[in-house]
């Protein structure tokens, strides 16, 4: 670990900070909703209506057999996946069914104030600056993995905890604190057994990275215990894991593999490509790929944009300092991204496409992003030049000529081109700014406020722009709040009644 030169921490600033940021971006479409968040998709036909209705099994004490899902299902094994341990589905029972669609946002809202804290509390073990802590918690927190997922909403309390989980093994091996690993451990397993099972793949790479450092030094007796607390945490767990592994074990995504040239490479042409673009600038929104169309993996979160700095910081840290654990895992994390064997291994090597595990490599790309802002012995100039080929081969690629109908049209390669080029703009006024940045760090100059006030801007426009650009793509709004959320106050025993004399008439 670095040694710290500023000792002042910011934990509740961070928290607040980031509350704030994300609250503000929803107030104005809750004003229009009258106190609901609605976006579209999943959101609304699975997150809000499941959300509702198990916080109202849950009041009302249905906590084994479940007669309003499907015809009849296991609650438990019903809602692991989707929200039974979460610690935020948790605190909304404490308020009645009837604000629980109303507490949603404001309970996002929360969980990102969480993945900022957490995502600080990690990364200021590394830096020397607060402001610099501060700065990667909310690249972390508003990353476009954060954008991305916004659609499922139960993905933000994975990454809202996950950091807790490197801090908890760092304490364990060079603190010698115990326990606080296995419970780190339960607590990711009971919130989501599917994110869990690629935890474990990352932190065991972590655990092989750092444990060639010289302030991660693990002895026999070291690696017993942390692996001891491990299995631990893993039995805690059990009484999620187990019933839900039993429902899942005969699922057809579960029992299907990848074999022959399907395990080196990738069937969809364009998947490496989306996985560079959405990771370089603004991505795209849920189910809609857009310069690069793909018509699978559509719902797999490839998105790992960090507001402004996008890859600069990535790209420079690589280039200087290679032998670093951080560089030497963020590499290894590429590799995997780009194998389809590889990348499934976070997935129990199920076939499914899915990038759903870039969250956690973001927390190292955050990480080496805020160390090359802050240290003089980190040149930003190869990542500069990185990032101005990326802009400039993904322009000529959106004005490629395409062929319908044997007839060629130019600057026709986006299916959305306004998004594309709406996204090439936010993204290319924060890179200017953020080589603003850089130079004024090789002026010597004070830049790390006005750093931390442009990421804060950043990720407020980022977020915004992608969160509203999907809402006005999709369906409805007071529709859909008419009709599934309030419908059922319309319906009544005369109603039914009138609607089948009617039918019965026509007919």
């Amino acid at each position: 670990m670095t040694d710290h030169i500023y000792k002042k921490h910011s934990y509740a600033k961070v928290f607040l900070l980031a509350f704030a940021v994300f609250a503000v971006i929803l107030v104005p479409l809750l004003i229009y909703n009258k106190g609901y968040m609605t976006y579209y998709g999943d959101f609304n036909s699975q997150q809000l209506p499941f959300y509702r209705h198990a916080h109202e099994a849950v009041r009302n004490g249905n906590f084994l057999w479940d007669w309003g899902t499907d015809l009849g299902s296991d609650f438990i094994t019903s809602y692991s996946f989707y929200l039974l341990g979460s610690p935020f589905f948790w605190l909304s029972t404490l308020f009645p069914t009837s604000a629980v669609l109303y507490l949603i946002p404001w309970l996002l809202a929360l969980k990102y104030a969480f993945a900022a804290l957490t995502s600080y509390a990690y990364i200021r073990r590394f830096v020397r600056k607060d402001e610099s802590a501060f700065i990667g918690a909310f690249l972390y927190a508003f990353s476009g993995f954060q954008m991305y997922n916004i659609f499922f909403n139960h993905f933000h309390d994975v990454t809202a905890f996950f950091p807790l989980m490197l801090i908890a093994m760092e304490e364990n091996i060079t603190s010698k604190r115990r326990c606080v690993f296995a419970l780190t451990v339960a607590l990711m397993a009971i919130i989501n057994y599917f994110f869990f099972t690629g935890q474990a793949v990352f932190l065991i790479i972590y655990f092989l990275l750092r444990s060639c450092c010289s302030d991660f030094k693990v002895t026999p007796k070291k690696f017993m215990l942390i692996f001891a607390e491990a299995l631990l945490g893993v039995g805690i767990a059990a009484i999620i894991l187990v019933p839900s592994a039993i429902s899942i074990i005969d699922n057809y995504r579960v029992s299907e593999h990848l074999y022959g040239m399907d395990m080196l490479a990738y069937n969809d042409r364009t998947r490496i490509w989306r996985i560079l673009q959405n990771s370089f600038m603004l991505p795209e929104v849920p189910a809609r790929s857009n310069l690069l169309h793909s018509g699978s993996g559509k719902w797999s979160s490839i998105a790992a944009y960090l507001p402004m700095f996008s890859l600069i910081g990535v790209f420079s840290f690589l280039k200087s300092k290679p032998g670093k654990w951080s560089s030497k895992l963020i590499k290894i994390c590429a590799v995997c991204a780009v194998i389809p064997i590889l990348n499934s291994a976070f997935y129990m090597f199920n076939a499914s496409y899915y990038a759903r595990w870039f969250y956690m490599p973001v927390l190292i790309m955050a990480l080496v992003t805020v160390q090359t802002l802050e240290r003089n012995d980190i040149s930003e100039k190869p990542g500069i030049k990185s990032c101005i080929w990326l802009f400039a081969v993904f322009l000529i690629i959106s004005v490629l000529p395409s062929k319908k109908d044997d007839k060629v049209t130019w600057f026709s390669f986006a299916e959305d081109k306004i998004y594309f080029y709406l996204s090439v703009v936010v993204t290319l006024v924060f890179f200017v700014l953020a080589t603003d940045l850089f130079k004024k760090k090789r002026q010597n100059a004070d830049y790390m406020k006005r750093a931390v006030t442009l990421t804060v801007v950043a990720c407020f426009v980022c977020t915004a722009t992608v969160f509203y650009y999907g809402l006005s793509i999709g369906p409805y709004t007071h529709k859909y709040i008419e009709t599934a959320i309030e419908g059922h106050e319309k319906i009544n025993i005369s109603s039914v009644l009138h609607g089948c004399s009617k039918h019965n008439h026509n007919s």
